[in-house]
């Protein structure tokens, strides 16, 4: 018959989508608070850690924000745009996330070393436009996330390996809402844009002065920084 198994939901997918009806139809709406993990979890009947990561893939999604000591609030938004953007976004639990942060470590390491080693002038003319980007997003607190996407594939690029561009595509998607995630969380800490955007203005530096060692260290330690800032913790 050409039909597929059925595949059973995980308890976080059934939670997030229960509170994605729930700001889609107004229960919880725009700049609102939703209850505590704690009354979630009772609620739902779910454990704390299924909630937790049910609102991790919602901020991803840009439907709330977390902040820390305050709680978890729902986001302002045009409901419009809204329906476009969270058909498109994946889910991403908390296991996601650490997991893109390893393949990431794994492979972009290597791929800031091999750009180094191969770039070229036009390479420098993109990245540089790009870090202009950043620079605007910062002046005008925009999260910035596609400016990051477009520096880290530009880096792919220039590595020259096909097969590290195909790797990196594949995964386009949930890097990108892992990066929207990521700058949500982050951007909650005082300081901590600018130090992201020195961070990638270091591994620039480092590819246009074709240091591979210095490429490879500075792309290791930017996402180590974000590893460790990162917390899913209410």
């Amino acid at each position: 018959m050409g039909l597929s198994p059925i595949k059973p939901l995980k308890a976080y997918e059934v939670v997030t989508d229960q509170i994605k009806k729930g700001i889609l139809n107004g229960e919880f709406p725009p700049g609102s608070k939703l209850p505590s993990v704690r009354l979630l979890s009772a609620e739902l009947g779910v454990s704390q850690a299924a909630v937790r990561e049910a609102l991790t893939s919602l901020q991803a999604m840009n439907l709330i924000v977390m902040r820390q000591g305050e709680g978890t609030f729902v986001n302002r938004y045009d409901p419009d745009e809204l329906a476009k953007v969270v058909a498109g976004v994946p889910l991403l639990s908390q296991d996601d996330v650490m997991h893109l942060l390893e393949l990431r470590k794994v492979i972009e390491t290597g791929t800031a070393s091999l750009a180094a080693r191969r770039r070229s002038d036009a390479t420098l003319i993109d990245m540089r436009r790009i870090l202009h980007d950043m620079e605007s997003d910062l002046s005008s607190a925009a999260l910035g996330e596609q400016a990051d996407w477009e520096f880290h594939y530009e880096i792919a690029k220039a590595s020259g390996n096909p097969y590290v561009l195909m790797l990196i595509e594949e995964v386009s998607e949930k890097i990108k809402s892992f990066l929207r995630l990521s700058r949500q969380r982050l951007y909650q800490q005082e300081g901590e844009a600018e130090r992201l955007l020195a961070q990638h203005h270091a591994i620039f530096a480092a590819i246009a002065k074709q240091n591979e060692v210095q490429a490879e260290a500075h792309m290791l330690a930017h996402l180590t920084h974000v590893e460790a800032a990162l917390n899913f913790t209410e």
